[in-house]
């Protein structure tokens, strides 16, 4: 048990491929403090309680539990559910995952069952780094689906914007072009792209330009010059003082901090 002010260190309590038995019901299980516990449905149907709501839980949804919340609590007596189940205990960390989201590629949930639980049941391997690995890789993949989610929502025209950015922030490129290429207006697409990406189109331009800059800086031999035109600014003084702007150092001391080689 785990008392105020005390340190926490997680610890992969268990990895199971659940299979709930025909005609039976499960039981709820309430998280308590300091545990996580992830289910991953693979086959049938369940249901699971979020917000006083019984909510359906098809293969490839992934629930992330944490405190206060409970696992899968119904399941079709006809078409039972099974899930790949990961039980953490110490973790204090707040909420940092979707509660439900969903790992459509269902084949590859069960490869990592296969494979963690394998391993998990081998008391020679490292415990901390099959936790490592789980961790790591089931948050990704709710993280994933939550992004591709916020993607979708963006429409049509935001979604040809913001690809003409990444595709060609090197060239000299204007926010005049990319409103005429969605037939918009320049203040209309400022307004929309703000409200979906927190952002103008002429930051997003600079940011995909220092982006690659920082990449060209610490993976390339090529000089600060040779990057400033090939990332697109118009002359290496202008890429030096934005650079200087946004991550506080002159590209020369990002170089000698980071590089590789």
């Amino acid at each position: 048990m785990l008392f105020e002010g005390e340190q926490s260190f997680p610890v992969l309590r268990s990895v199971v491929h659940y299979h709930q038995m025909a005609g039976t019901q499960p039981v709820p299980h309430p998280v308590g403090r300091g545990w996580e516990i992830v289910e991953v449905v693979t086959s049938g149907r369940g249901w699971v309680q979020i917000d006083s709501e019984w909510v359906e839980v098809l293969p490839g949804a992934l629930l992330w539990h944490m405190e206060g919340d409970c696992t899968i609590g119904r399941s079709d007596p006809d078409e039972p559910y099974s899930c790949f189940a990961v039980r953490i205990e110490g973790s204090l960390a707040p909420r940092h995952v979707p509660r439900l989201s969903f790992w459509p590629e269902v084949g590859q949930v069960q490869a990592l069952a296969a494979e963690t639980i394998r391993m998990f049941l081998d008391e020679s391997f490292d415990r901390s780094a099959l936790l490592d690995y789980l961790y790591s890789k089931l948050r990704y993949r709710s993280l994933l689906y939550e992004y591709r989610r916020d993607t979708v929502s963006v429409p049509e025209q935001l979604r040809s914007v913001r690809a003409m950015i990444e595709s060609r922030y090197a060239e000299s490129l204007k926010v005049e072009s990319l409103a005429k290429a969605v037939g918009w207006s320049v203040p209309h697409l400022h307004d929309r792209f703000r409200a979906h990406f927190g952002t103008s189109p002429r930051q997003a331009i600079l940011e995909c330009r220092l982006r690659s800059a920082r990449e060209q800086l610490v993976g390339t031999g090529l000089s600060i010059k040779e990057i400033a035109v090939a990332t697109g600014f118009t002359h290496s003084s202008a890429f030096c003082s934005s650079f200087r702007r946004a991550m506080g150092m002159t590209p020369k001391a990002y170089r000698d901090a980071y590089y590789f080689g």
